[in-house]
């Protein structure tokens, strides 16, 4: 038993920078499609590897909310016409692939995420909805509409389904 607490004490500090280098690869990477300076994290946010798209207004997410793995947060738009997509019902020629601001609008579409929310797994969060605090968004949910403080949420769309204040009760150590 003392080898191994010997071995863990001496490993320890040469391990640092790869576990650095692990958290920051599985827990701190996202992907920001847009204006980076549209994106607002609050404090100590866990965001995973976070699809961040802001081609179609600014994401504000509050104090620690944690993202799991594969969550998208979506502002990106396409207007449609009579079952077209805007550029090509008006003949828009656009270097763009998205077809340009006439059929993704620049703005318009924030994201609100509160402070002290889990968007666990899967989760898709579509532009304009607002999430309060703490809220779960369970696995594999569409958020498509205002989810509000201390709610439940799951299903496609998602829908409240419960209360995280009566979810739990805190440990014992901890005053509340």
């Amino acid at each position: 038993m003392k080898i191994f607490k010997m071995l863990k004490y001496r490993l320890r500090n040469p391990l640092r920078p790869l576990m650095r280098l692990f958290k920051f690869y599985f827990y701190d990477t996202s992907y920001i499609v847009g204006d980076r300076e549209k994106l607002h994290l609050g404090n100590r946010v866990a965001v995973a590897n976070t699809i961040f798209n802001l081609s179609s207004g600014s994401i504000y997410v509050g104090d620690y909310t944690i993202f799991s793995y594969n969550v998208m947060v979506l502002t990106g738009r396409h207007n449609f016409y009579n079952g077209m997509r805007a550029s090509l019902v008006t003949g828009v020629n656009s270097q763009s692939w998205g077809g340009g601001e006439e059929e993704v609008p620049p703005s318009g579409f924030d994201i609100h995420i509160g402070s002290s929310v889990w968007i666990a797994a899967g989760v898709i969060i579509t532009g304009g909805v607002k999430i309060g605090n703490g809220v779960i968004v369970a696995a594999n949910a569409v958020v498509t509409k205002d989810i509000p403080d201390y709610s439940i949420a799951a299903g496609v769309p998602a829908k409240i389904v419960g209360d995280t204040r009566t979810l739990c009760r805190p440990p014992s150590s901890v005053n509340v």
